[in-house]
Formats: structure tokens, sequence, C-alpha cells
């Protein structure tokens, strides 16, 4: 695996088809989380509908995962299009792995149910697509190894808070509390697990939940160091403003 560097107005990590699979299949399990329906059987189901509709039309479909996204976008997901009903209260998440990703908004119980009635449906749809958006660029390689994950500058922002989401969940089911805990993930990857099946899985996590963060980490600075630069591309040498024409 390597992280993210910009690249000809994209954003390019390289991991091999193992580690394409584990993270993709990840992304849809926090996505399923969230409500909406395995990413892989949305976009057949939209695949699907797409070619049966060219074939109605006497034309024919190719693969589009645009528009395998889009459908899943509208509702194949099993996600409201537009958000819930206001007026129905939403009762928090049970699983803590999920409240750590849809929070109360408000220590006050009163306040904080009236936040995440009014917030909740458009939060869990925008983080899901913004996962969508993530497993599609894994899914998708390009490059002469075909190992190249690259997402656009537009999804860059969706696609780091997806990373950020998937982070939260396994630092949950890792028992990640403070940043002492992160910090201490790392030890345990130079720890052997041995045959212990329990401790291999942990260990397989750890490794997993390490992969991520590099990822955010080297996305997010990417993406500063791309606004750095934009930031001062219009400003003369010695930091003065722009010169008047």
């Amino acid at each position: 695996m390597r992280g993210f560097v910009a690249r000809q107005g994209q954003y390019v990590a390289r991991l091999d088809a193992g580690e394409r699979d584990v993270l993709a299949g990840i992304a849809s399990d926090v996505g399923v989380m969230l409500g909406a329906v395995p990413f892989r059987r949305a976009a057949r189901a939209a695949a699907q509908a797409a070619e049966s509709a060219g074939t109605r039309d006497g034309g024919t479909v190719g693969h589009d995962s645009t528009a395998a996204s889009s459908a899943g976008a509208a509702g194949a997901d099993g996600l409201p299009t537009s958000g819930w009903p206001w007026e129905q209260e939403i009762e928090p998440p049970q699983d803590p792995a999920v409240r750590r990703l849809l929070p109360d908004g408000s220590l006050d119980a009163e306040q904080a149910a009236e936040f995440r009635r009014l917030t909740e449906p458009d939060l869990r749809a925008r983080k899901v697509e913004g996962l969508r958006t993530w497993w599609s660029a894994l899914r998708t390689p390009g490059g002469r190894s075909g190992d190249a994950v690259a997402v656009t500058a537009a999804e860059a922002p969706a696609v780091a808070a997806a990373l950020t989401d998937i982070r939260l969940v396994l630092a949950d089911r890792l028992g990640v509390v403070t940043d002492e805990d992160a910090d201490r993930l790392y030890d345990e990857l130079a720890l052997d697990p041995g045959d212990d099946r329990a401790a291999q899985v942990r260990h397989a996590f750890v490794g997993i939940y390490a992969v991520l963060s590099e990822l955010q980490e080297t996305l997010v600075g990417a993406m500063l160091a791309d606004a750095r630069a934009r930031g001062t591309s219009h400003r003369r040498p010695g930091g003065g403003p722009p010169a008047s024409g």
C-alpha cells in the first residue's frame, strides 16, 4: 500500500487487489450499519435496471458506474432521497459504533432529540454516499499496474470523511477511546498473535485501522498542500498582494 499523492488533478493511492477487496467490503459494511443496502447488491440492481431500460428503448447499455451510483443515491440503497418526515421521532442508534457516527447534538435530552429529528436522515444519506464513492474508487482501479485508486478533487472531501467514519467504527470495535489507546494499536502490530483465533482477528483489524489511518492522513495532507498552492499561486514572490493589471 502507498498513500495518496496528488497527480494530474486527482489524488491517487496504490493498493493491491487483496487490500482493495478488504477495504471495499468494510466500506459497504459501514454503509449497511447506516441503513444502506450492500453496495455491490445496489450497484448490480441499478445496472440491471439500466440494462432493462435500455433494452426497452431498443438500445444497448454498458456498465456505467456513475449511473449505478446515482441510482443508488436515488433510493436503491433503502435510504430516503430527501430525508424522513420531520414530524417522526428518531431513536438514537443502539450500536455504539453507529452512535459515534451519529452522535447526540446536545447534552440536553430534549434538544438532542430535536437535533436528531431534523438532521439525522440527511446526515445518514451523506455518509452513505461518501462511503459509496470510496467503494466505487476501490472497485475501479486504474494505472498501468491496475492498482491505482483515484479520487477526484471534488470527491476527495467526501472520501476523507468516509475514511474517518470507517476508522471510528473500527476504533469502537477495537476499544479505542483515547489517543493513547490509538497509539497502543501500533504497538500491537509488532506483536505475533500466535495461534489464538481471536488474537489473529484483532491483529488483522488493527492492521486495517493502520492502513485506513495512513490513507486518510495522506489524502488530507495532499488536499491541504493543493489548497496552500492555490492560495499562494496568485501572490507575487515575497508574499505581497497580486499585481494589478
